[in-house]
């Protein structure tokens, strides 16, 4: 509906220069492939945190980074003396300049994909995927290879969201707008970012540019977000794949923002689902 598009691209202009949706510390790593890299590198204290906080070993342990990227954080496990740490993603590209560019003694990169990992059975002691399973199309059958390379008793540290998350869609800068994804079409929902994509206002991320670093001007155009891209789970679907995976798990829900209020919704089953920041899943291959 092109009042709906309409609304949506104004109330996007006026929430661009707020902190709703990015940081400032965020829009400042959108800028470029570096910047990005190197803010996802200062993440790893939150991940390390997270590792600790939930009781998984990475001293003396062979540790995978399920969904490793160009190894921004894989590298930094290293610090922690793992026996081994290997990095795997299903972007070849990434993977190259994880080999080119964070080339560490002890660590490796390979290429994967989602359904098989290039990992021999029960070999792994720990996992840790982060900001990954949103886009992994099939968490079961990914779960199940994680299953297989663990030894007994190792386990995995997952950090993800549910579609209702007030920016699920991963469209924060051209959609700085919580919630924009419930209330409008998906088909809605894109035609305004790429209303916005186009505008002289607002200025695109490394993401949004050509190779030649011009402005793209096909940015936005599908008629919806594809599953091969996000898998739109809700918080409850990840429980329903946790639950079948044969692994144990405890699953803690991250309120939205630093609003204390929104903790208590998160006992809620259906409230939960638009009050969320984050989740961390921690599962465990049982010893029989």
């Amino acid at each position: 509906m092109i009042v709906a598009e309409l609304a949506l691209y104004q109330l996007a202009r006026l929430l661009s220069r707020s902190q709703v949706a990015h940081s400032t510390e965020m829009k400042a790593a959108l800028r470029d492939q570096a910047a990005n890299t190197a803010y996802r590198a200062d993440e790893m204290s939150r991940v390390l945190a997270a590792i600790d906080r939930y009781g998984l070993r990475i001293q003396g342990a062979d540790v995978l980074d399920l969904g490793c990227n160009d190894g921004a954080l894989t590298a930094q496990f290293a610090v922690r003396q793992p026996r081994s740490v290997l990095g795997v993603d299903v972007d070849a590209k990434a993977i190259a300049r994880a080999q080119r560019e964070r080339a560490v003694p002890g660590v490796e990169y390979r290429v994967s994909t989602t359904t098989q990992l290039p990992v021999a059975s029960e070999s792994l002691d720990t996992i840790v995927s982060y900001d990954v399973f949103e886009h992994v199309e099939k968490p079961a059958v990914l779960l199940a290879e994680c299953r297989r390379v663990l030894r007994p008793g190792g386990k995995m540290l997952i950090g993800s969201w549910g579609w209702y998350h007030p920016f699920a869609p991963h469209l924060w800068s051209t959609m700085p707008v919580p919630w924009a994804h419930v209330f409008v079409s998906e088909r809605t929902l894109l035609r305004a970012c790429h209303r916005v994509s186009l505008s002289p206002w607002y200025t695109p991320t490394h993401f949004e540019l050509d190779a030649n670093g011009n402005r793209k001007t096909n940015a936005y155009t599908e008629e919806s977000i594809p599953t091969s891209y996000l898998n739109k789970y809700f918080v409850r679907d990840f429980e329903r794949v946790f639950m079948d995976s044969g692994l144990t798990w405890q699953l803690d829900l991250q309120p939205f923002g630093a609003v204390p209020w929104t903790k208590p919704l998160l006992s809620l089953p259906v409230v939960r689902e638009y009050f969320h920041g984050y989740f961390w899943a921690v599962l465990e291959k049982p010893h029989s």
